[in-house]
């Protein structure tokens, strides 16, 4: 797994890519240096030639044969490595001197210089079977002169360079590879880091911060950055928390107050009509203490503080509470109310707050749904995760409004004058499974809205570890 997320990392990736080009860059360099030495090589293979013709020619010329022979011993002494092979022929190229046994069977190239490739027999050596570059000049006296080197020792030295400069490259390649594997373990390290410090945040624990102890350069100055972001976001948010908090404390005591004296009211009132007018403010009163009461516990959900109360859930029990509780509500509809319920287990979270989420789902649901359709909760699990599915044949959600439901008192306009409600259940529910690290989906049940919450089965040791 750490492999397969360094090998598909963007670092490493970029790296390898890096070392591609480099590779090229470096095969064009030492393609280029090849060629320069094998240039000088072979240049200085035909300088070497052409001058060794010439003194041959000067001592022939000042000594003859016996000149030649001297030439030629002192050129092939012990001491020295022998190149050079020499003939001295007449006008008919018949051997008069030289350590060569006959005029070689030699191609022509350009530049008059000569080729051949045999056995060549010498007075001072075993038989050499090489290839030979070789140039001839005739004197005007009529005889030819012929001076050959076998350049083997020059072919092994430019394969050697070859072979140098391709190891280079090969090397260059597997050290780069390795490097940016390297590289990218230790960025994936540090960004996994960040990653897992930035979910902490996203779950609701607004305090948390990217470590910048062990980070460098750029990864520092990120995370600083990071942090400064969110110093600023979690002092803008608890501000505004604390507003709606504030207002939410502050308006539901007077109203609570208020609703006392209105059942006092109520209580004493003779006149039917006033106390139907008091029950409807009573009402009113109740809703205005419910929606307060609702914000109030989703800044506490988002908070993250309701850890504390995670213990072992058995959902399969707490779904089948809910169902038993609204049961007698979609049959007062005339709902067709069907289950699926599986043995899925234990979950580690909290109690109330998931009964709460999903009773808000079942509640939306057969509020929803006309009368005579139907209504449908699942539960299900999967090697990932818990699956709780509750599916109506209700009106839906456009799908243009399905990421603003999840937003505070928002509600679709064609539910506001038909349905009672606040906009807020919902967004409890999101928070609650946000709270278990869990996701939540919503989906055309054709016709009607499915909604599945899923609860991460890897993670509910996790969320146990941070309770504690």
């Amino acid at each position: 797994m750490m492999l397969n997320k360094i090998f598909t990392s963007f670092t490493f990736r970029f790296l390898v890519g890096y070392v591609a080009w480099l590779s090229v860059a470096v095969l064009l360099v030492l393609m280029l240096i090849y060629a320069f030495i094998a240039y000088d090589f072979f240049s200085d293979v035909h300088r070497s030639v052409e001058v060794e013709l010439k003194e041959l020619r000067e001592a022939y010329e000042e000594g003859g044969e016996e000149g030649v022979d001297r030439f030629v011993e002192v050129r092939s002494g012990p001491t020295r490595l022998i190149r050079f092979f020499y003939y001295v022929g007449d006008s008919e190229r018949h051997k008069v001197a030289g350590n060569l046994e006959e005029w070689p069977n030699t191609k022509e190239y350009r530049g008059g210089w000569l080729g051949f490739d045999f056995a060549s027999l010498t007075k001072i050596a075993d038989p050499v079977n090489t290839e030979f570059i070789a140039r001839s000049t005739r004197l005007e006296s009529g005889e030819h002169l012929l001076v050959a080197r076998h350049y083997a020792d020059v072919l092994n030295s430019t394969t050697l360079v070859a072979g140098a400069l391709i190891r280079s490259m090969v090397a260059t390649i597997i050290l780069g590879t390795i490097g940016g594997a390297i590289m990218a373990g230790l960025s994936l390290k540090r960004i996994e880091a960040i990653n897992e410090s930035l979910l902490r945040i996203m779950s609701g624990d607004f305090s948390e911060r990217i470590d910048i102890s062990s980070s460098t350069g750029d990864f520092r100055r990120l995370s600083v950055n990071v942090n400064q972001m969110l110093d600023r976001i979690e002092v803008l948010m608890t501000g505004v928390r604390q507003v709606s908090d504030n207002i939410a404390h502050d308006l539901r005591t007077p109203l609570t107050r208020l609703r006392n004296r209105l059942s006092e009211l109520y209580d004493d009132c003779d006149n039917p009509q006033n106390r139907e007018q008091v029950e409807a403010l009573i009402e009113e009163a109740d809703g205005l203490l419910g929606t307060f009461s609702a914000l109030l516990r989703i800044a506490q959900v988002e908070s993250g503080n309701r850890r504390s109360g995670f213990g072992e859930v058995d959902l399969c029990t707490l779904v089948s509470d809910v169902i038993e509780l609204y049961e007698p509500l979609a049959s007062d509809k005339e709902q067709q109310f069907n289950t699926a319920m599986a043995r899925v287990g234990k979950f580690h979270g909290d109690r109330n707050l998931l009964f709460q989420a999903v009773a808000n789902l079942v509640d939306n649901a057969i509020k929803y749904t006309p009368e005579g359709g139907r209504v449908h909760v699942g539960l299900s699990v999967d090697a990932k995760a818990f699956k709780i599915t509750v599916a109506d044949s209700g009106v839906g959600i456009p799908a243009a409004d399905k990421e603003k439901v999840f937003q505070r008192f928002f509600r679709v306009e064609g539910s506001r004058s038909q349905h009672p409600g606040n906009g807020l259940g919902l967004s409890l529910v999101q928070a609650v499974v946000r709270l278990h690290d869990g996701f939540i989906e919503l989906e055309d049940n054709h016709p009607g809205l499915r909604i599945v919450v899923r609860l991460p089965r890897q993670n509910a040791s996790a969320s146990h570890a941070r309770a504690i």
